[in-house]
């Protein structure tokens, strides 16, 4: 999060100081009708745009970008990795029943909720769960398992996207918007033209503002923010793409450990936890079981 506020600091003291450094006075940049224009565009396009949901999912997926940005970092997925070992090598050594309990009612089970972060996103609960339950009520062939969560996958992903998508589509048209107020600003100056030369300044200036404020909010605050949103639902994704690998080793045969770190990894490099740091947590989850 300091990272990314370090650069909204970049972004706003170099437009607004190189602004100042120009001659120009930041107070002339407070120009409120300009600022209601393009602010209430944006929001009323954006609710006109989307629905309910997705504008629900996009106020979420802003609050892990702004304020949660390591909500996927690598200790979720060594949480995510953890809880996935413990479920498959307990059926490997006791049988699928022994973990009936849990993937039925995981919100009651000790064993998932020792891992908090996991349970905080329901739709990864939903399909580990779902998808062991699977696995335990026949001999399902691997190319279907594999193909059904697949499907799954793909459905998740194009859900995933949809808050990124209508963010960015509200940041390509701020710069319209910002047209649109300029505009009424020069039409208000049009009325004016009978006026003293300053007025008419002041009035052009203001409209141009509006110009300025729209490019700003697309390529400075709405565009990044998307792009940081689709960094985030890329990470999210990616834990059910682990998770898939995980149990398809499993159902293959593959002994848990095994399983676990083909799982592992699929991961990129800076939410990969080592083979080392993989295999102490495991020892550890082993001498606890």
């Amino acid at each position: 999060m300091m990272l990314r506020m370090a650069g909204f600091g970049i972004l706003i003291l170099c437009v607004f100081g190189g602004f100042v450094m120009a001659g120009g006075r930041l107070l002339s940049l407070w120009q409120p009708p300009e600022i209601i224009i393009i602010f209430g565009a944006a929001t009323g396009a954006f609710i006109i745009s989307n629905s309910a949901t997705v504008q629900k999912m996009t106020m979420t997926h802003l609050n892990y970008v702004l304020f949660k940005n390591k909500e996927f970092d690598k200790y979720f997925f060594l949480d995510l990795l953890a809880l996935l070992f413990r479920l498959i090598d307990t059926r490997h050594r006791k049988g699928a029943n022994a973990i009936e309990d849990d993937i039925e009612a995981p919100q009651s089970s000790e064993l998932f909720q020792n891992y908090q972060r996991i349970m905080a996103h329901p739709r990864l609960v939903s399909f580990i769960t779902d998808n062991m339950r699977i696995t335990g009520m026949g001999n399902m062939a691997g190319h279907a398992f594999e193909g059904l969560m697949d499907s799954e996958i793909e459905t998740l992903e194009n859900d995933l996207k949809r808050p990124a998508r209508a963010l960015q589509s509200i940041a390509d048209a701020c710069p319209g918007f910002g047209i649109v107020a300029a505009v009424m600003g020069i039409v208000v100056t049009m009325g004016a033209m009978d006026g003293p030369v300053e007025l008419i300044g002041m009035k052009v200036a203001a409209a141009l503002v509006g110009t300025f404020l729209g490019i700003l909010l697309c390529y400075g605050l709405f565009g990044p923010l998307a792009s940081a949103m689709e960094n985030t639902e890329q990470s999210e994704l990616l834990a059910f793409e682990c998770i898939k690998m995980t149990l398809m080793s499993s159902h293959s045969g593959q002994l848990p450990i095994i399983a676990v770190d083909s799982g592992r990894r699929l991961l990129f490099k800076e939410l990969r936890p080592t083979f080392p740091e993989m295999e102490s947590l495991l020892q550890s989850l082993k001498a606890t079981t």
